[in-house]
């Protein structure tokens, strides 16, 4: 959830993860392991990070859309990481929303549905 709202917000801002370490108070490592979701950061940690980015801590904790983020750019993003996917892998996706039809827009826009 957070972990790619940083990642986006600090890819929007154009800033690496040694400058957001910077700015939050903390190491490169730290920074990459909260956005890959290999460490989960506490509430001050997360202020901090927020602080660094230039924006409430609620964002960061926002299970929708980015502010200033567009139909067209998450359709755009969703496309590469559809065609970045492996046969494999895009059989597994196909069949989780064969499996799970109730919570496809969860798992898939409507939009997207290329898969089929």
């Amino acid at each position: 959830m957070f972990k790619d709202h940083i990642k986006n917000l600090r890819l929007r801002l154009g800033i690496s993860q040694s400058e957001l370490a910077r700015r939050a108070g903390y190491s490169h490592e730290f920074i990459s392991q909260v956005e890959r979701g290999i460490k989960t950061p506490s509430i001050k940690a997360l202020q901090k990070i927020a602080l660094g980015l230039g924006v409430s801590p609620s964002i960061l904790m926002e299970s929708k859309n980015i502010p200033g983020e567009s139909e067209e750019k998450l359709k755009s993003e969703v496309q590469m990481l559809i065609n970045d996917l492996s046969v494999n892998k895009l059989k597994v996706l196909r069949d989780l929303l064969t499996v799970f039809p109730d919570h496809q827009e969860l798992l898939l826009n409507e939009k997207f549905k290329v898969l089929k």
